[in-house]
Protein backbone atom coordinates (compact mmCIF):
# COMPACT_ATOMS: atom_id res chain seq x y z
CA UNK A 1 0.00 0.00 0.00
CA UNK A 2 2.79 2.33 0.99
CA UNK A 3 4.45 2.01 -2.79
CA UNK A 4 1.11 2.64 -4.22
CA UNK A 5 0.72 5.77 -2.89
CA UNK A 6 4.45 6.83 -2.85
CA UNK A 7 3.99 6.82 -6.71
CA UNK A 8 0.81 8.62 -6.41
CA UNK A 9 2.42 11.58 -4.91
CA UNK A 10 5.78 11.23 -7.42
CA UNK A 11 2.94 11.25 -10.51
CA UNK A 12 2.05 14.69 -8.45
CA UNK A 13 4.99 15.86 -8.29
CA UNK A 14 6.25 15.12 -12.13
CA UNK A 15 3.32 17.09 -13.36
CA UNK A 16 3.92 19.82 -11.56
CA UNK A 17 7.09 20.19 -12.49
CA UNK A 18 6.46 19.93 -15.44
CA UNK A 19 3.57 22.86 -15.52
CA UNK A 20 6.07 24.88 -13.44
CA UNK A 21 8.73 24.67 -16.34
CA UNK A 22 6.25 25.53 -18.96
CA UNK A 23 4.79 28.51 -17.15
CA UNK A 24 8.30 29.53 -17.14
CA UNK A 25 8.70 29.03 -20.86
CA UNK A 26 5.94 30.87 -21.63
CA UNK A 27 3.11 28.59 -21.62
CA UNK A 28 -0.45 29.35 -20.35
CA UNK A 29 -1.89 26.72 -17.70
CA UNK A 30 -5.16 26.37 -19.15
CA UNK A 31 -3.55 25.02 -22.23
CA UNK A 32 -2.02 22.18 -20.02
CA UNK A 33 -5.18 19.92 -19.67
CA UNK A 34 -3.40 16.98 -20.37
CA UNK A 35 -0.41 17.88 -17.16
CA UNK A 36 -3.60 18.95 -15.00
CA UNK A 37 -5.05 15.97 -15.47
CA UNK A 38 -1.93 13.41 -14.26
CA UNK A 39 -1.74 15.66 -11.14
CA UNK A 40 -5.39 15.61 -10.35
CA UNK A 41 -6.05 11.48 -10.94
CA UNK A 42 -3.05 11.00 -8.97
CA UNK A 43 -3.97 13.44 -6.04
CA UNK A 44 -7.21 11.56 -6.27
CA UNK A 45 -5.25 8.26 -6.43
CA UNK A 46 -4.08 8.89 -3.32
CA UNK A 47 -7.43 10.01 -1.24
CA UNK A 48 -8.40 6.16 -2.74
CA UNK A 49 -5.16 4.36 -1.49
CA UNK A 50 -6.07 6.32 2.13
CA UNK A 51 -9.82 4.81 2.37
CA UNK A 52 -8.49 1.43 1.52
CA UNK A 53 -5.77 1.38 4.37
CA UNK A 54 -7.95 3.03 6.54
CA UNK A 55 -10.79 0.38 6.34
CA UNK A 56 -8.95 -3.49 5.80
CA UNK A 57 -10.67 -6.68 6.20
CA UNK A 58 -10.18 -8.09 9.82
CA UNK A 59 -7.88 -10.70 8.26
CA UNK A 60 -5.78 -7.83 6.92
CA UNK A 61 -5.78 -6.89 10.06
CA UNK A 62 -4.95 -9.60 12.12
CA UNK A 63 -1.73 -10.77 8.97
CA UNK A 64 -0.99 -7.12 7.78
CA UNK A 65 2.71 -6.49 7.33
CA UNK A 66 3.33 -3.10 8.74
CA UNK A 67 2.38 -2.01 11.87
CA UNK A 68 -0.82 0.64 12.53
CA UNK A 69 1.67 3.32 13.46
CA UNK A 70 3.86 2.50 10.49
CA UNK A 71 1.05 2.79 8.03
CA UNK A 72 -0.38 5.74 9.90
CA UNK A 73 2.91 7.45 9.28
CA UNK A 74 3.39 6.56 5.54
CA UNK A 75 0.15 7.79 4.85
CA UNK A 76 -0.23 11.05 6.59
CA UNK A 77 3.82 11.67 5.53
CA UNK A 78 2.59 11.06 1.95
CA UNK A 79 -0.36 13.32 1.96
CA UNK A 80 1.01 16.06 3.49
CA UNK A 81 3.51 16.05 0.53
CA UNK A 82 0.45 15.53 -1.99
CA UNK A 83 -0.74 18.81 0.09
CA UNK A 84 1.99 20.37 -0.01
CA UNK A 85 1.87 19.52 -4.36
CA UNK A 86 -1.27 20.88 -3.98
CA UNK A 87 -0.71 24.12 -2.58
CA UNK A 88 2.26 24.97 -4.86
CA UNK A 89 -0.19 24.30 -7.90
CA UNK A 90 -2.29 26.85 -6.62
CA UNK A 91 0.22 29.56 -6.12
CA UNK A 92 0.98 29.01 -9.47
CA UNK A 93 -2.34 29.43 -10.81
CA UNK A 94 -2.19 32.82 -8.76
CA UNK A 95 1.00 34.10 -9.98
CA UNK A 96 -0.19 33.64 -13.50
CA UNK A 97 -3.08 35.47 -12.88
CA UNK A 98 -5.85 32.17 -13.33
CA UNK A 99 -7.12 32.81 -9.59
CA UNK A 100 -10.85 32.59 -11.19
CA UNK A 101 -9.90 29.43 -13.34
CA UNK A 102 -8.70 27.88 -9.76
CA UNK A 103 -11.79 28.33 -7.54
CA UNK A 104 -13.88 27.15 -10.51
CA UNK A 105 -11.93 23.84 -10.62
CA UNK A 106 -12.02 23.51 -6.63
CA UNK A 107 -15.59 23.77 -6.89
CA UNK A 108 -16.22 21.28 -9.48
CA UNK A 109 -13.70 19.12 -8.17
CA UNK A 110 -15.56 19.17 -4.62
CA UNK A 111 -18.51 17.99 -5.93
CA UNK A 112 -16.92 14.70 -8.37
CA UNK A 113 -14.18 14.13 -4.92
CA UNK A 114 -16.99 14.20 -2.65
CA UNK A 115 -18.82 11.33 -5.08
CA UNK A 116 -15.67 9.13 -5.75
CA UNK A 117 -14.40 8.99 -1.90
CA UNK A 118 -17.74 8.16 -0.90
CA UNK A 119 -17.66 5.37 -3.52
CA UNK A 120 -14.04 4.47 -2.95
CA UNK A 121 -15.19 4.33 1.16
CA UNK A 122 -18.18 1.70 0.04
CA UNK A 123 -16.03 -0.21 -2.07
CA UNK A 124 -13.29 -0.36 0.66
CA UNK A 125 -16.07 -1.44 3.27
CA UNK A 126 -17.58 -3.79 0.94
CA UNK A 127 -14.44 -5.70 0.06
CA UNK A 128 -13.72 -6.12 3.78
CA UNK A 129 -16.75 -7.41 5.10
CA UNK A 130 -16.59 -9.92 1.21
CA UNK A 131 -13.25 -10.80 2.44
CA UNK A 132 -14.57 -11.76 6.13
CA UNK A 133 -17.62 -13.48 5.22
CA UNK A 134 -15.24 -15.93 3.00
CA UNK A 135 -12.90 -16.79 5.87
CA UNK A 136 -15.63 -17.32 8.15
CA UNK A 137 -17.77 -19.37 5.89
CA UNK A 138 -14.92 -21.12 4.82
CA UNK A 139 -13.57 -21.72 8.77
CA UNK A 140 -17.78 -22.87 9.52
CA UNK A 141 -17.88 -25.54 6.80
CA UNK A 142 -14.46 -26.75 7.74
CA UNK A 143 -15.57 -27.18 11.32
CA UNK A 144 -19.08 -28.39 10.39
CA UNK A 145 -17.36 -31.09 8.39
CA UNK A 146 -15.00 -31.97 10.62
CA UNK A 147 -17.50 -32.52 13.52
CA UNK A 148 -20.31 -34.53 11.20
CA UNK A 149 -16.88 -36.30 10.13
CA UNK A 150 -16.27 -36.97 14.17
CA UNK A 151 -20.19 -37.88 14.69
CA UNK A 152 -19.94 -40.45 11.72
CA UNK A 153 -17.01 -42.54 12.54
CA UNK A 154 -18.45 -42.25 16.78
CA UNK A 155 -21.55 -43.41 15.70
CA UNK A 156 -20.53 -45.58 12.87
CA UNK A 157 -17.67 -47.52 14.63
CA UNK A 158 -21.11 -49.42 16.95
Amino acid sequence: MAAEIIAAVQVCASAYRFMKTAVNEGRELGDMTRALGKFWDAREEVSVLEQKATNPSKIEKLFGGKSIESQALEITLQKQKAEQLEKELKDLFYWTGNAPMWHDMLRERAKIRNMRIAEAKRKAENRATVIDLTIIGTVSFTIMFLVLGGLQLFFGAE
